[in-house]
């Protein structure tokens, strides 16, 4: 029977050591690294290998939807570590309700990938 084990995207950087310390600063961990490509656990049960290339400027078509409990508490994270002021280019947006109903928290990664912390408002658990 076919059946996929996992699944992980690849994400481009402009610069590997860079992005391998912005998403620690975010509170994820680095699983393994090489000089080809890294594995970013999010601590959560999920997640995704890092690239040290950005090809193209694919990082600014790409975006990953991580679905929260709460976007402001991740909001809330990211403005205590700090993350604008320790690395050049990234951003931070407050949350913001959606017209499709989420709630969610943009950043911009130093190499401009898009990331979504995105709570489904009023559900007990959000995340699910």
């Amino acid at each position: 029977m076919r059946k996929i084990n996992d699944f992980k995207p690849f994400v481009p950087s402009n610069d590997f050591a860079v992005s391998k310390a912005f998403y620690e600063c975010m509170g994820f961990t680095i699983n393994w690294d090489s000089e080809e490509v890294c594995e970013i656990d999010t601590n959560f049960g999920y997640r995704f290998l890092l690239l040290p290339k950005n090809h193209n400027n694919y990082a600014h078509s790409l975006m990953l939807h991580f679905l929260v409990n709460s976007a402001q508490e991740w909001y809330d994270h990211f403005e205590d570590v700090g993350l604008v002021q320790k690395f050049e280019g990234t951003k931070v947006a407050p949350p913001e309700l959606m017209p499709w109903g989420l709630l969610i928290t943009h950043v911009w990664d130093p190499a401009g990938v898009l990331l979504h912390f995105a709570e489904r408002p009023g559900e007990p658990d959000a995340s699910r």
